[in-house]
């Protein structure tokens, strides 16, 4: 009390200074003004708590509340607590620009269930799309039968969307897999939102005609691709009466006939699109329908490639025990070469590749599974590309390699590449059923990182530039000074599998006879790439951007601290007693010696 009174007494003859009266109002003023108003600065490295402009742009757009339910929640391993509490993080920072708008919690749906009721919450969730994980049993820690649900559902406007948090990739660790997927915690909610607020007024054609996958083998993705986008069939045979169908009330509003009318209401046609995706053709292409796609491109419009040079097919094979490979011929090398690209006559072969059921001889049980060259599988070439950034391998059918030309205006980015250790096999190429389980040899595979999938942006020139007769009458446009596209050299990377029979879709890039031989789910990366390349050639919003976000993994030495385990307990436990104990007895001798005068 005396030393208060000393201390009010100074105050009172100016013996603290006023700069330190007006700091100690400044730290009043400041804590009154945090409890009103809420922020937080970003001192992390990688900024990961500061959403990008994109995602801000989204946000503005929820006019109700979006609400999420997480149920990675309870007793969890460490790793996935990491998980729980970044995704707790994000929505923080997502409800800091939306309001009131973004309401979460967090529940253990699990917890106090037994067997049978969890059995049936989890089938429930997995027919909701949600993904459920069971941790690895580590070598120093007991078994578990608990099952974790890293995801949630999100009601918006009562509609219910799954979100999945955990991405798994193939020969990642746990902490590699946590560390990436809080990289894509910021796409992965805004996606949410984005497919929430989808006003659907982008559209996106698969241009039919000549060949492409039917409705039945795209539907996923289509089914995919229209929670986002206006997403409708375009015919560009102009033999084929349903082309003439499209514009024929147009070209008789015109008043004019003639064929140049009805090649110009098709290009005005289909330049309402925003992108459109050639999906596998298998028929030969008349130059009036590539000049159509080429004034497309001109005009802006985005092309999603997905193209094979030769064609080999896996029934033929099956069927026949061996096939040899053909040109499709369809006369699309001129047009793909002027943009910037060639699709080799070959077929790649790679050792890091997926397998085909095989029945053993006799007969009867189940298929083995065997190794099928011709069914690599492709990863990112550039891992920081937000179209390619995290993503696991993707699964092609019969691809073949792409060269890229030396144009300087167009900048060439390779998207997916073959392994190490990979082959081409030339047009014919005799593709026999009795190689499958063949043990490569792999001094024989000399080929290495053989381009797939490629993007291209930049200045684009038409290839009708110095052909005259078929630009006559027609709107035409010879140069568009910024565009982009992606050629892929393979059709089945985007189709789905079907059911014989019941006509059962299953998800793309999910191999229903690899899941029935391993007796588990074997789901490749194909949904997500086709996804990533039609958000980055059409996706207005821009919120791709943000899958170039790193988040650094910031882990322990696991080896150093199981080996010194025993001095890091004993030395946090010793530690603190001894020093009070210490400090204790300094303070008494100090005592003892000052008061002993």
């Amino acid at each position: 009390m005396k030393k208060v009174i000393n201390w009010i007494d100074k105050i009172t003859k100016g013996k603290i200074s006023a700069t330190f009266l007006l700091f100690i109002a400044g730290l009043i003023v400041v804590n009154l003004l945090a409890d009103v108003v809420y922020y937080r600065f970003d001192l992390t490295k990688e900024k990961r708590y500061t959403l990008a402009p994109s995602t801000k742009r989204l946000l503005s757009k929820v006019d109700d509340v979006a609400f999420f339910t997480i149920y990675l929640n309870g007793e969890i391993p460490a790793d996935y607590k990491r998980l729980k509490e970044a995704t707790r993080d994000m929505l923080n920072e997502f409800r800091m620009v939306a309001g009131a708008n973004i309401e979460f919690e967090f529940e253990d749906v699990l917890k106090d269930k037994e067997i049978k009721e969890k059995d049936e919450i989890l089938k429930q969730f997995v027919s909701k799309g949600i993904e459920i994980s069971r941790p690895d049993v580590k070598a120093d820690e007991a078994p578990t039968d608990r099952y974790i649900i890293p995801g949630g559902m999100v009601f918006y406007k009562g509609q219910e969307y799954p979100i999945n948090l955990l991405k798994k990739k193939f020969g990642n660790s746990i902490e590699m897999d946590i560390n990436e997927s809080i990289e894509l915690l910021e796409y992965e909610i805004g996606n949410i939102i984005r497919k929430c607020v989808a006003g659907k007024d982008v559209k996106i054609a698969m241009i039919t005609g000549h060949g492409e996958l039917g409705d039945m083998d795209v539907a996923d993705i289509a089914t995919e691709l229209g929670d986002y986008y206006n997403v409708s069939r375009f015919n560009l045979n102009i033999n084929d009466t349903n082309c003439l169908k499209q514009v024929g009330r147009a070209v008789l509003d015109s008043g004019v006939r003639g064929p140049q009318v009805l090649i110009a209401k098709l290009i005005e046609k289909l330049n309402t699109y925003k992108g459109i995706i050639i999906a596998k053709p298998r028929y030969h292409f008349q130059d009036i329908e590539k000049f159509i796609i080429d004034q497309y491109v001109m005009n802006g419009g985005k092309v999603l490639w997905l193209v094979e040079s030769l064609n080999a097919e896996m029934d033929s094979v099956a069927k026949y025990g061996t096939v040899f490979t053909y040109d499709y011929d369809l006369n699309l090398n001129d047009l793909l070469f002027r943009y910037g690209v060639r699709i080799n006559l070959n077929i790649l072969r790679d050792i890091q590749c997926h397998g085909i059921p095989v029945m053993l001889k006799g007969g009867g049980g189940r298929p083995d599974f065997k190794q099928w060259l011709y069914y690599p599988l492709v990863n990112a070439a550039d891992s920081n590309h937000p179209i390619v950034k995290n993503i696991s391998s993707v699964w092609t059918q019969f691809a073949s390699s792409i060269d890229t030309t030396t144009n300087p205006n167009i900048k060439k980015t390779v998207l997916l590449q073959t392994s190490q250790y990979s082959q081409t096999a030339g047009n014919p190429a005799n593709v026999a059923i009795e190689s499958v389980g063949i043990k490569p040899n792999p001094g024989t595979f000399t080929n290495s990182y053989l381009p797939v999938a490629v993007l291209l942006e930049g200045s684009f020139k038409s290839l009708y530039e110095h052909v005259n007769g078929i630009k006559q009458n027609i709107p035409y446009k010879g140069k568009i000074d910024k565009n982009s596209m992606i050629v892929i050299s393979d059709g089945d990377v985007i189709r789905n599998q079907v059911k014989q029979g019941t006509g059962e879709i299953y998800p793309l890039g999910f191999d229903r006879f690899a899941s029935q031989a391993f007796g588990e789910p074997v789901i490749f990366a194909n949904k997500k790439f086709i996804l990533n390349c039609v958000d980055y050639l059409c996706d207005e919003t821009n919120l791709i951007e943000v899958r170039t976000k790193d988040v650094e993994l910031r882990l322990l030495d696991k080896a150093r601290v199981k080996e010194e385990k025993l001095n890091w307990q004993l030395l946090n436990m010793v530690a603190p007693i001894a020093a009070v104990l210490a400090f204790g007895f300094a303070n008494a001798w100090w005592r003892r010696r000052k008061y002993a005068k």
